[in-house]
């Protein structure tokens, strides 16, 4: 989910996340960069090696990084002779300013957000890797009043992790999807925990969004609890690696590695039918909620497989165009996005090992 780091340290142990960016620094040592594809683990000197800098816009409490947190500990970066750090925003734009101004190579934004500043402002991104063909936001309401489709949030306060970020952004479109005004809904910024729960119990909210692992444990906990998911209403939902043109100039083999890790790191997990051996890869290094609770990650990660997977195994990781135009042309249609852009230049394929 794409939103400001405001709740920092609110899912999960402040120990975990700690142990997430010391633990990943230390595969690193300094910020930046460089990048070879392949399957076979690299047999390449230590010289050969790469570094990369990757900015995330939450903090890794969740298995919305299941693929990279995988790549880190199952060592898939490593077999493709690359150190990646791991770097935690201010959120989604701090990342990609950050990026645009060359401070770091790579980071994983929303495709609204990210065909928002190529359409709006001209920034010049690149979408290397489109891993989230669908939304990874679900809103939680109660059943005493759910939130089952658009309409149904006329006149109701939401719960959102950061005012204008992603996550309020993908809420404009879900209502503007379904006709209904954006501006007929009220906002509140509220934490990411299954916790906040308590507000809609309260009717202090309608209801929040939260991220797929989170969903799935306020289900777990909450009998009256309610979920739904945008990406039924919407088509750009989806997130991406974004670098800029001219870091994907500078930076092309050690972007190409990341890719290549991540892929791998997919490949292990859809391969691993009940996902036992990639949770006990991903709990030798991490530890937060919606991991080490075996039943929520397993119905977390079969959710996030579909997510992965919803344009087909075949185009894992893969920017389909038909489904990057269709998104780009629900934006526009929402308001969101300046018309007359060509979505086109903004995606490369060239990492995923199709054109």
């Amino acid at each position: 989910m794409s939103d400001a780091a405001n709740s920092a340290g609110r899912t999960g142990s402040a120990l975990s996340r700690r142990a997430f960016i010391g633990g990943s620094a230390a595969l690193a040592g300094s910020a930046v960069l460089g990048g070879c594809s392949g399957g076979e683990p690299s047999s390449a000197p230590s010289s050969d090696r790469l570094a990369l800098t990757f900015l995330t816009i939450l903090p890794p409490q969740s298995l919305t990084f299941a693929a990279e947190l995988l790549a880190d500990a199952g060592g898939h970066f490593a077999n493709h002779g690359l150190d990646v750090r791991f770097e935690l925003t201010r959120g989604s734009a701090q990342a990609i300013q950050l990026v645009l101004a060359g401070r770091a190579p790579l980071t994983r934004i929303s495709q609204i957000e990210g065909m928002r500043a190529a359409a709006n402002r001209g920034a010049p991104l690149m979408n290397v890797g489109m891993v989230f063909k669908d939304s990874t936001i679900r809103y939680v309401s109660s059943k005493a009043s759910p939130l089952l489709r658009p309409e149904d949030f006329v006149g109701k306060m939401i719960g959102i992790p950061s005012a204008g970020g992603s996550s309020e952004l993908e809420l404009d479109l879900f209502l503007a999807a379904g006709g209904v005004d954006p501006a007929s809904v009220r906002r509140q910024v509220v934490g990411l925990t299954p916790g906040v729960f308590n507000l809609v119990e309260q009717g202090r909210i309608a209801g929040y969004a939260v991220s797929i692992d989170t969903a799935k444990i306020i289900l777990s906990q909450q009998e009256n609890a309610v979920v739904l998911n945008p990406g039924e209403f919407i088509s750009s939902g989806g997130q991406f690696y974004m670098t800029s043109v001219t870091g994907l100039e500078q930076h092309r083999e050690a972007i190409r590695r990341f890719i290549a890790g991540v892929h791998d790191a997919l490949a292990f997990m859809l391969a691993d039918e009940g996902f036992d051996r990639t949770l006990e890869v991903l709990r030798s290094k991490y530890s937060f909620d919606g991991l080490n609770d075996p039943v929520i990650a397993k119905e977390s990660l079969r959710e996030y497989t579909s997510v992965w997977t919803a344009a087909g195994e075949e185009n894992l990781l893969l920017t389909v165009p038909e489904r990057w135009h269709r998104g780009y042309e629900e934006l526009v249609a929402a308001g969101l996005a300046e018309p007359g852009a060509s979505p086109d230049e903004w995606f490369t394929n060239e990492f995923v090992g199709r054109a």
